[in-house]
């Protein structure tokens, strides 16, 4: 059985730099069928995922600012197709079933020339079928899982001195990132980012007590007043609500100039909106936090999207979006997922899909994170309950969720 273009999904990893900035991402491709040794044709499949990229979605949707790194093996290499690329976004990865051929040595002299940049993917050490792209590409990407540290340091030595960058990629722990990085490593994938740091005594910073405090009040549905009251003590936060409200409202004849109608205007359900996205926004000035404000924004449009698309509607989806922003807070603040609920007072549906992954919310927080990483059980079983829809639901949710996160990123 071969896999269709219809079959066939977009996934998205971060790449991080030293600093645990975002540097670019890998886009992926996976098919939603059951079987997942479906995957015939890995040419028709990769020339799937850049139509869908470039006419769909538009790959400044998908990528932002950043570059993309696309999985190529050495059909998709000699192929026309792949000069459809613009090479100043994408990084072609030559997956380590390619050979060195001298005829794909040549096109890749001839791709460089072009302008494209390569990186070689799963270094685990030099063989007969990679040796002769060592000096070729720009990036190698050293598979670090299950490496114990003498068979790492061995396998870094191998390819320190090249003239490239080294990218750890499998990195699942903070201190697999810190080894890497004190071994020379200029990049890392995997999400060792997203796994939360709990430091005993650890407290919150006075912006992020505040807003809790609003989501709390607006939770408990409280007055006007006592709402209104919180922001005059915090002027900054004050006049960050007003100039939301007024780009909100631009059919007034004049500004609005007071707390309480910028509250009004705004509504309490979008207020909560943005008061989430302001304590994301707040923790990733620190370092490894940038691509967790990029997970959190993305999770959460993705999964209210979805959920309007079911028999849940607003009150659904607004879980879904509210759960899939607060899923990664206790990755931000270091503390238990179960303390950064308690202090938001979240409503009980969404709580337990926080801590529990269960009920309606909690099986959309299990397909978004299914999406981000390699468990595939989630989606299958999503596409399997869609029917003919299931695939084309996903990568239009996906695109218009990455699309609503750039938006919202590129404001904060």
């Amino acid at each position: 059985m071969l896999t269709t273009i219809e079959d066939i999904y977009l996934g998205r990893q971060p790449i991080l730099d030293r600093e645990q900035r975002i540097y670019a991402f890998e886009l992926l491709f996976r098919s939603g069928s059951a079987n997942r040794a479906v995957i015939v044709d890995d040419v028709s499949a990769t020339s799937a995922v850049i139509i869908r990229t470039l006419s769909e979605f538009g790959i400044e949707t998908v990528l932002g600012k950043y570059p993309g790194f696309i999985n190529c093996d050495t059909a998709f290499l000699m192929s026309d197709e792949i000069e459809l690329l613009p090479p100043e976004k994408v990084v072609l990865e030559i997956l380590e079933t390619a050979v060195a051929t001298d005829a794909v040595q040549h096109r890749c002299i001839d791709l460089k020339e072009k302008g494209f940049r390569f990186a070689l993917d799963d270094f685990r050490g030099t063989n007969s079928a990679n040796r002769q792209f060592l000096p070729l590409v720009d990036i190698i990407k050293v598979d670090i899982f299950k490496m114990i540290p003498s068979q790492l340091e061995a396998v870094t030595r191998e390819v320190t001195g090249l003239n490239a960058l080294l990218l750890a990629e499998k990195v699942e722990s903070q201190e697999e990132f810190a080894r890497c990085s004190a071994l020379g490593y200029h990049l890392f994938q995997g999400y060792y980012f997203s796994r939360p740091e709990i430091i005993a005594g650890k407290r919150l910073s006075p912006a992020h007590v505040t807003v809790i405090r609003l989501l709390a009040l607006i939770q408990q549905d409280a007055e006007l007043a006592e709402i209104e009251e919180i922001f005059k003590q915090h002027p900054t936060l004050g006049v960050n609500l007003l100039r939301l409200a007024n780009s909100a409202a631009t059919g007034l004849r004049s500004p609005l100039r007071s707390i309480g109608s910028a509250i009004v205007i705004l509504g309490r359900r979008q207020l909560q909106r943005w008061l989430l996205l302001l304590m994301l926004a707040e923790g990733s000035q620190g370092a490894g936090s940038q691509p967790l404000l990029h997970l959190a924004a993305t999770r959460g449009r993705f999964m209210e999207l979805v959920a309007l698309h079911g028999k849940g509607g607003t009150v659904l989806a607004d879980g879904a979006f509210i759960a899939g922003i607060v899923s990664v807070m206790d990755a931000l603040l270091g503390l238990p997922m179960e303390k950064v609920v308690t202090s938001l007072g979240l409503a009980p549906e969404v709580s337990l899909a926080l801590v529990r992954r269960e009920g309606s919310v909690g099986e959309l927080l299990n397909l978004a994170q299914a999406l981000e990483e390699e468990d595939q059980g989630a989606v299958v079983e999503f596409v399997a309950a869609h029917s003919q829809s299931g695939v084309d639901l996903l990568n239009q949710t996906q695109g218009k969720a990455l699309a609503w996160a750039n938006s919202i990123i590129l404001a904060t």
